[in-house]
């Protein structure tokens, strides 16, 4: 293990919300909700592990999903909102998502970004972690699937509709400590989807060696090995991928928090908190009891479209007074 020096304080992340709708569309049997033809359910299926994802059901108001941050406490009281999603549009247009949940939660806004895809999130967390500001922190992520385009991506997965909210802070009392972020560009890819076929092909082809170097990256600057990782929480773009990419690291696939691939799809930036929540919840339940000196350890990874790679290493040190609500609309 790499000899690092920890900071008396680190940043943590104190609370969590997910909020995921209750209707679930089984792409068998409703394949073209999501824009695909029943023999491409069934590869979905078959090749990459989806079932199923999480929809807004029509008619429903985004504001049920999108309005929601987690619950003001004496311990959870932010008063700065950061936004990470990946689409352009996260509402109705002509609504700034940003200013109404500021003005709702009493908050100053300090921007959102998507300009780094489905890595957005891991960039806000590394801008916290570098500048260390004593300010309390909620980050929202709000990500709603609004085209075609965007609920299914070239056969390869479904996206999902979701929202959830994080509370950061710098403490010497972490509940959740971010030990590293690291986030790697390859920029030969920076046209995203909109490359063309032969851009795919070498993308394919270096996905594994770019997806090792922000991994081992983010070990490194944690102080982590990967065999003290409990568990790797992936973007769930699917499993296919993810098999492949446990074989080349050679990490045993039960390490893999995969579960919500199956039945979540990908849900764009909140994979991570999303999975998060549900490995705490899983713990909890199993009755693990992390400290300081026994932490549990998350290695928590995405690779977003343009050739942008994240990783991170999360520390669950304490349990007791972690807030981890979850909702269903």
């Amino acid at each position: 293990m790499t000899s690092v020096t920890i900071p008396s304080k680190a940043l943590s992340i104190d609370a969590i919300r997910v909020i995921r709708p209750e209707h679930r569309l089984v792409l068998i049997e409703e394949h073209e909700a999501v824009h695909c033809s029943s023999f491409n359910a069934h590869i979905l299926k078959k090749m990459m592990g989806i079932e199923s994802v999480n929809v807004l059901p029509e008619g429903t108001s985004t504001d049920d999903i999108l309005l929601p941050l987690v619950s003001r406490s004496e311990s959870v009281n932010p008063s700065l909102l950061r936004s990470a999603n990946t689409g352009a549009r996260r509402t109705r247009f002509g609504l700034s998502l940003d200013r109404k949940l500021a003005r709702i939660h009493n908050l100053t806004p300090l921007g959102s970004g998507n300009a780094n895809r489905c890595v957005s999130l891991f960039k806000q967390l590394d801008l916290l972690f570098r500048t260390q500001s004593e300010h309390q922190v909620a980050i929202h992520n709000g990500e709603l699937a609004f085209s075609k385009e965007m609920r299914i991506t070239r056969g390869l997965s479904v996206q999902g509709d979701s929202s959830t909210s994080l509370f950061l802070t710098q403490t010497d009392t972490p509940k959740i400590r971010v030990s590293s972020v690291h986030m790697h560009y390859d920029r030969r890819f920076s046209r995203g989807i909109w490359g063309e076929g032969s851009e795919t092909k070498v993308y394919e082809d270096s996905y594994r060696s770019n997806m090792h170097q922000v991994i081992h990256s983010a070990l490194e600057r944690a102080g982590v090995t990967l065999e003290e990782v409990d568990h790797i929480l992936p973007h769930n773009i699917n499993i296919k991928s993810w098999r492949f990419l446990c074989q080349s690291l050679d990490v045993a696939e039960e390490k893999l928090f995969a579960r919500n691939i199956q039945t979540e799809g990908h849900c764009f930036c909140n994979d991570m908190v999303i999975n998060l929540s549900d490995a705490i919840e899983k713990h909890r339940l199993a009755g693990t009891n992390p400290t300081a000196s026994t932490p549990l350890r998350f290695l928590a990874v995405a690779a977003g479209a343009g050739g942008m790679f994240g990783a991170c290493v999360l520390e669950v040190v304490q349990l007791e007074g972690f807030l981890n609500e979850r909702q269903a609309i």
